[in-house]
Formats: C-alpha cells, sequence, structure tokens
C-alpha cells in the first residue's frame, strides 16, 4: 500500500473488481402523469425520484449526491466496500440497505452486489455493473400508475420484490438440479460430484443471501416513518415470501446433506464390495499356493511325483478345493 493511501478516508475507497466500468448516473424524475430522465443527481422539485448509479470506479462523481442529499460519509463508505454484509440501517432523514443477491442468466448463476438510499422522495441505487436483474424496474416506471401514483417506499418494495423474484427463480432452477441427483443416486448410485459440489455452493449463498435480508427487514420496517402504513400490506407479503423461501432453502439444504451422506454409503458399499471380491480370491489361492509350493520343493524321494498322472490328480484336487472354499463362503453368506 501506497503511503498516500494511508491518509485517504475509506469512504473514497471501492473495494470492488469491477474498477473498469465508467460511472454512469440514471435519474428518473417520475410523477403522477410524467416521466424524464436525466443524467445527475440534481432533482426536480415536486417530482418523485429513482437514481441508478452503476459503476462505483468514479469516487468523485458518486460524491456529488452530497450536494443534494445529506449523506453520512460513513454510508459512503459502505457503498463503496462491496463487501459489506447484508443489513437495513434507519438514520434520521433517510434508510440505507446493502444486499447480495444471486440470480439466473441463461442457466447460469450469477453475483450482484446492491446497496440502496432512500429518502421522503427519492431512492438512490448502487451497482458495480449494469444491474440486468432490474430491467423490469424500467417498464414499471413507464408504465405502472400504482407505482406513479403511491409514495417512495412502494419503489422501494418493488425493488425488493424484483430481487426476491430472481431468488425463487433461482431456487426453482436448484430444486430441479437437486431432484435429478437425488433420481441418479437412487438409480444409478452415484453422482456428477463437480456439478453437486457447484450446486449445493450456490444453494449455500442463496441462504446467505435470503435468510440476512429477511431478518433485517423483518426488525426494519416498523422502525421508520419513512414506510408508508397504506404499503404495508405488500411488506407483509414480501416477508411471507421470504419467510417461505428460506424455509424451502434449509431444507433443500437439509435434502442435499442427505444425497451426499446417501452418496458418502454408496462409495462405501461399493469398495467394501471390491475388497470382498478380493478377499475371497486370496482365500481361495492361499491354499492352492501352499500346495504348489509344497509339490515344487526339491526332494530327492517323493514318490507321488513320479506317478504318471500326478499333474492331473493335482490339477483335480485343486479345482476341487476351490470348489469347496466357494460353497463354504457361499453357506456362510459373505457373498
Amino acid at each position: 500500500m501506497k503511503i498516500k493511501d494511508y491518509f485517504l478516508p475509506k469512504s473514497f475507497i471501492y473495494t470492488g473488481k469491477h474498477k473498469n466500468i465508467p460511472t454512469q448516473i440514471i435519474h428518473y424524475h417520475y410523477s403522477d402523469t410524467s416521466l424524464e430522465v436525466t443524467n445527475n443527481f440534481k432533482p426536480i422539485d415536486s417530482d418523485k425520484h429513482y437514481i441508478q448509479v452503476i459503476g462505483l470506479s468514479d469516487l468523485e462523481k458518486i460524491q456529488n449526491l452530497t450536494k443534494h442529499y445529506q449523506v453520512d460519509p460513513l454510508i459512503l463508505e459502505d457503498v463503496f466496500n462491496v463487501n459489506q454484509r447484508s443489513k437495513i440501517e434507519v438514520k434520521e432523514n433517510y434508510i440505507f440497505g446493502v444486499f447480495h443477491l444471486e440470480y439466473l442468466e441463461k442457466e447460469i448463476v450469477k453475483e450482484d452486489y446492491l446497496s440502496l438510499l432512500m429518502f421522503k422522495d427519492t431512492i438512490i441505487s448502487f451497482h458495480e455493473k449494469e444491474p440486468v436483474y432490474l430491467d423490469s424496474l424500467k417498464i414499471l416506471l413507464e408504465k405502472s400508475k400504482d407505482l406513479k401514483s403511491k409514495t417512495i417506499d412502494y419503489l422501494f418494495y418493488q425493488i425488493l420484490d424484483i430481487v426476491t423474484d430472481k431468488h425463487i427463480d433461482l431456487f426453482e432452477y436448484i430444486d430441479i438440479k437437486q431432484i435429478n441427483f437425488e433420481e441418479e443416486i437412487l438409480d444409478d448410485k452415484k453422482i456428477n460430484q463437480d456439478d453437486f459440489y457447484l450446486t449445493r455452493k450456490n444453494l449455500l449463498k442463496l441462504k446467505n443471501c435470503v435468510a440476512p435480508f429477511l431478518e433485517q427487514l423483518d426488525k426494519t420496517i416498523d422502525k421508520s416513518l419513512l414506510f408508508n402504513k397504506s404499503n404495508r400490506i405488500y411488506y407483509d407479503d414480501l416477508i411471507d415470501h421470504l419467510k417461505r423461501l428460506n424455509q424451502q432453502v434449509d431444507q433443500a439444504r437439509e435434502l442435499m446433506r442427505n444425497i451426499l451422506d446417501l452418496h458418502i454409503n454408496n462409495q462405501s458399499n461399493q469398495m467394501n464390495r471390491i475388497m470382498t471380491t478380493l478377499t475371497l480370491f486370496s482365500a481361495i489361492f492361499i491354499p492352492l499356493s501352499f500346495l504348489t509350493g509344497f509339490f515344487g520343493m526339491n526332494f530327492v524321494h517323493f514318490g507321488i511325483l513320479e506317478y504318471e498322472y500326478a499333474i492331473i490328480v493335482f490339477i483335480g484336487l485343486c479345482f476341487i478345493l476351490a470348489g469347496l472354499m466357494v460353497l463354504l463362503f457361499k453357506k456362510m453368506k459373505w457373498f
């Protein structure tokens, strides 16, 4: 670390990996009858506002929001520190939330980071890269009369609801893969370990997204006057969806654990069968090896070796002995 970095406040340090994405500001000014888009933080009077900040590399440009909105520098520090835990903090004039999310795009699981500031009539969302999972929000801003007429916390609800829907879609995708794993382990007695590990890892990440989200929202909803009572029914429905999803994820994790245990048991049973087979072969050949060594000794006087059909008798004796041992093992149910 350079010496000058020790004197820079943490709020000026972006900790993410998307430093090559230029900072873009998309400001939606909307009212019951109008929608206007600009590229700065400056609000238009008597309108409600939704501001998307895409790309967190231009710190100076992002800090311009403090000219129009009173934001604590420590909050900006959390915005730029994308490794923050998921949380919702209630401040005097605004609400700050940090959320980590997983979503499915063309059957590829992707991770993203979202932080939100909600003021009396404004919501600002911060993204490291283009938030493709919020594309439907643009349509709502253009066409939804409810969104335009209701208070700003309804927009906050819509954003969280879209994120939750993405989590539900991802869980349904994981659930299908889980069913396939279960069928494979019961029918074929084996599974694709790499695919299974990746699916289990995605399920764990989904749990880490959903559980803190639910806990923080459930605790915060009654703590701020920015949440309008008329919109409480929507948040109750969202919390209900999150509780159900959280419960389903827990059940899925338990089932994945059971599938893994069954896979390990199948592998152990297969190894035991292999070892049993090798042991039986070894047990059969031990007396045969003894007889071969015994009759192969170089004695001077060993009359039986001079018998004309000794080799045939010896081979027949070996087969009889091996057969008797197989019958014995079968009777003892060793295989």
